[in-house]
């Protein structure tokens, strides 16, 4: 994914969960410092991270980054979300739980990639 797509698609997540009532963190480099999720998002009643993806094909993330993210969500407390922006069928949201250890990163199968959670769902 080319900077510009991923970030792209993380402004436009951040406006849609803006429009549903929440304050959103964008943190920009995120994919370069390795250290925190795309966006943090909070309301009064829901707080969880982000980390988006914007890809054509399998959903994937590396070994490292994977562990960043369950440390992220065990040493804050908030579920880390993977959002995942398919071309013509919109955003889907997948735990870090469903994810399938591979050799060198963290996965779904073709069947888990094409389900994952809407937007209202998560909030």
């Amino acid at each position: 994914m080319s900077y510009n797509k991923g970030s792209a698609a993380e402004r436009e997540l951040k406006k849609l969960l803006i429009a549903k009532g929440f304050f959103v963190v964008r943190a920009s480099g995120s994919g370069v410092d390795g250290v925190s999720p795309d966006l943090i998002a909070l309301h009064t009643t829901k707080k969880f991270a982000i980390e988006c993806k914007a890809w054509k094909n399998n959903l994937y993330i590396e070994k490292a980054k994977f562990r960043i993210m369950q440390q992220w969500q065990a040493t804050t407390g908030m579920p880390v979300y993977v959002a995942w922006k398919v071309a013509r069928k919109g955003w889907h949201f997948f735990p870090l739980a469903v994810f399938n250890e591979a050799d060198k990163g963290f996965t779904l199968n073709s069947r888990e990639s094409q389900s994952g959670l809407t937007l209202d769902q998560i909030i």
